[in-house]
């Protein structure tokens, strides 16, 4: 059992597992996420019980799950997918049993081309796969409300706006970081990152340094009363020294008291955007050593999630076989994730903070 399945209880391991062999009867077309509730209840003859699990929507429940994907058709349709370790030993079964056939008839059109000469002799055509239109087609869509300026209601509109500065949350924490937030709300949980311009969201931002950050959260007229921060990346990558970063984060930590606001501090990660290089491994684990010394600090005491130690631990696990947490999509825009590294994430930062909420912490 992985870190992974760790953090699930034994009664949503078997609400999986069901999930899955429904799945699964879908093949390669994947089910509907339209039809899983209904689809679930006449397998099995009851709704799942997401709500139990302590999620607030069916979806924000599924993309925390094993093995299980939300993907996009060509029908622009969202289906869940079943991707696990045995389904790919499968998988990667028959993609061998197919290599052997086609190596076999390459075999034979090689003699037919000998035979006949080179002249006469055509090679079969194949058809370009056809790019999908990036954009929607014209009259997709038709606005209604282009110029609408709400009238009467200022104060329904400002408390919106404070509501969003407050964003992105993550059970019921607001996020403070860099690029492994923005990448989280803006691929998973389907928060607003501007397409052009700088890419961010709340009070996390994309290249964004711990001093950085300090200046955003002094400037900040609203913050939730608690708060989760992973930052120190952007500064590793710019070589800032460590001990200008050491004393960067306690700079940070100050300011976030002086807002009255319970903190939730995570240890970096290791990224595939992060240089393979031992000076950055070395700086990374000295920095993670300081964030988890404010679990004891007696000045500034803070709650520690070491997601770095998760991370190693479930990277030891699939050495053998591939790092899972290295296999980037190649139009990722933010490349600090692979999606499996995603799950991992959400995974246990859920557990973290719902272990916190539920012993009042």
């Amino acid at each position: 059992m992985g870190i992974l399945e760790e953090h699930i209880s034994s009664e949503e391991q078997q609400i999986v597992k069901l999930l899955i062999s429904i799945i699964c009867l879908y093949g390669s077309d994947g089910l509907p996420m339209e039809n899983v509730e209904s689809e679930f209840i006449a397998c099995c003859g009851f709704p799942i019980p997401w709500k139990q699990f302590g999620a607030y929507s069916l979806r924000s429940w599924l993309i925390t799950l094993p093995y299980i994907y939300i993907i996009e058709n060509h029908l622009q349709e969202e289906v869940l997918m079943e991707y696990s370790p045995k389904s790919v030993h499968i998988k990667d079964l028959i993609v061998k049993q197919k290599r052997n056939s086609s190596n076999k008839t390459n075999c034979n059109g090689n003699k037919r081309k000998a035979d006949k000469g080179n002249d006469d002799y055509q090679q079969p055509y194949k058809m370009k796969k056809r790019l999908e239109c990036e954009n929607l087609p014209e009259g997709s869509f038709i606005h209604t409300c282009v110029k609408y300026e709400p009238q009467g209601e200022p104060s329904k509109n400002e408390k919106f706006e404070q509501l969003e500065t407050m964003l992105p949350l993550f059970y019921r924490h607001q996020a403070l970081g860099d690029d492994f937030f923005v990448d989280i709300a803006d691929t998973k949980l389907g928060y607003y990152v501007p397409e052009k311009g700088p890419k961010r969201t709340g009070l996390c931002a994309v290249g964004q340094t711990i001093s950085q950050l300090t200046d955003n959260v002094s400037r900040a007229q609203h913050l939730a009363p608690r708060v989760v921060v992973m930052i120190g990346f952007q500064d590793l990558i710019d070589g800032s020294s460590i001990s200008s970063m050491i004393t960067d984060l306690r700079q940070l930590v100050i300011e976030l008291k002086k807002k009255n606001t319970r903190i939730t501090l995570m240890t970096l990660i290791p990224s595939p955007k992060m240089p393979n290089v031992p000076r950055f491994q070395t700086r990374l684990e000295i920095f993670n050593r300081a964030v988890l010394d404010y679990a004891s600090d007696s000045l500034l005491p803070c709650n520690v999630i070491d997601m770095s130690t998760i991370f190693l631990k479930e990277t030891e696990k699939f050495k053998r076989d591939f790092d899972r947490f290295k296999k980037v999509a190649k139009n990722d825009p933010y490349k600090v994730f692979s999606d499996y590294g995603r799950k991992i994430f959400l995974n246990a930062l859920k557990s973290c903070l719902k272990e916190q909420l539920e012993y009042g912490f």
